[in-house]
């Protein structure tokens, strides 16, 4: 018997999975700390202090991939002893009520608080993780709901970007460490903000953030603003961004990739190592604008910059599948223009009309001049008699002749087809960072960098961090509900970063990530994943409560929990830790 002769009076159970993991990695940052010095306190507050909240809430957030606060609390009740452990100070029943969870919400929703707890972030993730930086990513996105707008408020409707015009919406500005994609900063503004304003501030305050001058800050077309070019340029830092494929630079585009087609200008093939990413070519123009610091004195500022005309090959066999879809559509959808003679079926009598028609579906499908249409008036003659009665001999008739036009063939022009596919695939990007240092191909590969933006706005959004749908309402309690989910975004990143660091390192693969497939090995695993290893192996703290003492057990972890805490520098007896029989 484990206990001796004494008797087993209770047994409990704490599902603990991947919960230290997660503390441990905030408690190395000092996560709590940086919180608490920021986030303040109420004067008669008792208990958990609000980093040491919030980080409890974060470990929910991340374990359980839901980040409502009515469910925080009996959570939390079933993990207290492993809570106190990981934390420092007993659990009581109120430290994760609505109340608290609201009130830190408020306490996050403080601007000057907030742009101080990422400071200290991204210093201590410098310190403790050595995080790299060779650039930054700035990039915007959408957290929708079905809130009411009101005139002053985050929750507006706008252009959305998760395709739910229907649905109110605030924008999400980041910007993120280049290669890893650790947050830097972030912003929240209304939903009805156009982008290309919202790019300046944020740049300006990561600038202040890093203490640093001369990095490339790489978005897309919204960045493009001159406004912003300027700024970058007057701050001494670099852009690289594409254009937007609209106005003016629609048309300068077409004229550029018509020199390609035409012979009158030479391109490049670009090549990322073996793989044939597509090709181009580049040239300088002179730029002048004028930009504003932060007190409002305007500052004349000319340069060089670099014009990319690149063609992607993915891009190109992208549009050119579309344009075959379309194509198929405009023909069936002019075909469908003169039906055969039936109830319903509207005929066209005019050939104009038929005309009109005709070019009003070659627009519509965009791919005029690549079909050809053939059509030819039908006649018809139709006999009726006068009158009413019975017909006869002798009864008088009436003779009416119709003429209906009919599309007899739709024929695809193979040449102009060709020749409209040579122009698929092509974008224009600027940049004022020298060749020397960022080569055509480089640029182009650098910007293909971008997904890392895409998955940390995918990681908030969805699973499993889920910032929509919200069950929040206030703008205190969204703004500071979605600056926790990025805290909590930073923690994922780092576990993910790490675990690959290390694995680079020491050319390992980590083996029994993936459920139902022991052998299947990985060197880039995602930071989901990684916790997913532990809540997969249902790591369960026992105690046995024997009269006067409790003792605790603890579920011994494979090696690959072990070679995941080495990697993320956390001691492998963390988990044994959580063992503390005491009275």
């Amino acid at each position: 018997m484990l206990c001796g002769m004494a008797e087993i009076l209770s047994i409990q159970h704490e599902r603990v999975d991947d919960v230290p993991v997660i503390i441990g990695v905030a408690t190395k940052l000092g996560m709590a700390d940086i919180l608490n010095r920021h986030l303040g306190t109420h004067g008669l507050q008792q208990g958990l202090h609000n980093g040491q909240l919030a980080v409890g809430w974060l470990a929910y957030i991340l374990s359980q991939a839901d980040h409502r606060k009515s469910a925080v609390r009996d959570w939390a009740g079933g993990l207290s002893h492993t809570l106190c452990q990981l934390l420092g100070q007993p659990i009581r029943p109120v430290d994760f009520s609505d109340d608290r969870l609201g009130a830190l919400l408020w306490r996050f929703s403080d601007d000057a608080a907030w742009q101080a707890i990422e400071q200290d972030l991204w210093t201590a993730s410098v310190t403790v993780y050595d995080v790299p930086l060779t650039g930054v990513r700035v990039d915007a996105t959408t957290g929708s709901g079905h809130h009411e707008p009101h005139p002053s408020g985050l929750m507006q409707y706008g252009h959305s970007k998760d395709h739910r015009p229907d649905l109110t919406q605030f924008k999400l500005m980041a910007a993120a460490a280049e290669p890893t994609g650790q947050l830097l900063a972030s912003d929240i503004v209304a939903g009805q903000c156009a982008d290309d304003p919202l790019y300046t501030p944020l740049i300006r305050r990561v600038r202040h953030l890093l203490g640093r001058r001369g990095l490339l800050y790489c978005g897309d077309c919204k960045m493009a603003a001159l406004a912003t070019r300027a700024d970058l340029v007057g701050n001494g830092d670099y852009y690289l961004t594409p254009l937007p494929r609209t106005g003016e630079t629609a048309k300068q585009l077409e004229g550029w990739v018509n020199a390609i087609v035409d012979g009158k200008q030479m391109a490049t093939l670009i090549w990322d190592g073996n793989t044939l990413l597509g090709a181009g070519y580049e040239f300088e123009r002179p730029q002048t604008a004028t930009w504003q610091d932060v007190q409002g004195k305007a500052h004349p500022v000319s340069w060089s910059e670099r014009v990319l005309v690149t063609r992607s090959l993915v891009l190109a066999q992208q549009q050119q599948t579309l344009l075959e879809q379309r194509l198929a559509k405009t023909t069936a959808a002019l075909l469908a223009l003169t039906p055969l003679p039936g109830k319903g079926k509207r005929q066209i009598r005019e050939e104009a009309v038929l005309r009109q028609a005709i070019q009003q579906t070659l627009e519509r499908y965009r791919v005029q001049g690549l079909l050809t249409v053939e059509w030819e008036p039908e006649t018809t003659t139709v006999t009726n008699y006068r009158g009413r009665g019975r017909p006869g001999a002798q009864r008088a008739t009436v003779t009416k002749t119709q003429v209906r036009y009919v599309i007899r063939k739709v024929q695809r022009n193979e040449a102009a087809i060709t020749a409209h596919g040579y122009r698929l695939g092509w974008r224009v990007q600027v940049t004022n960072q020298c060749a020397e240092r960022l080569t055509l191909a480089q640029a182009v590969v650098h910007y293909r960098g971008g997904w890392i933006m895409e998955r940390d706005f995918h990681l908030v959004k969805d699973l499993p961090l889920g910032l929509s749908p919200l069950f929040v309402w206030k703008d205190d309690q969204i703004k500071g509900l979605t600056r926790l989910l990025t805290l909590a975004l930073r923690i994922l990143t780092l576990i993910e970063t790490q675990v690959r660091q290390g694995l680079r390192q020491e050319n390992q693969h980590l083996t029994g990530l993936y459920a139902g497939q022991a052998q299947r090995q990985t060197a880039r695993p995602t930071g989901k994943r990684i916790l997913q290893a532990f809540a997969r192996a249902q790591i369960t703290l026992t105690g046995l409560v024997v009269n006067p003492q409790t003792e605790w057990h603890i579920t011994a972890l494979s090696e690959l929990h072990e070679q995941v805490l080495r990697y993320l520098r956390l001691p492998v007896t963390l988990y044994a830790a959580l063992i503390n029989n005491s009275s």
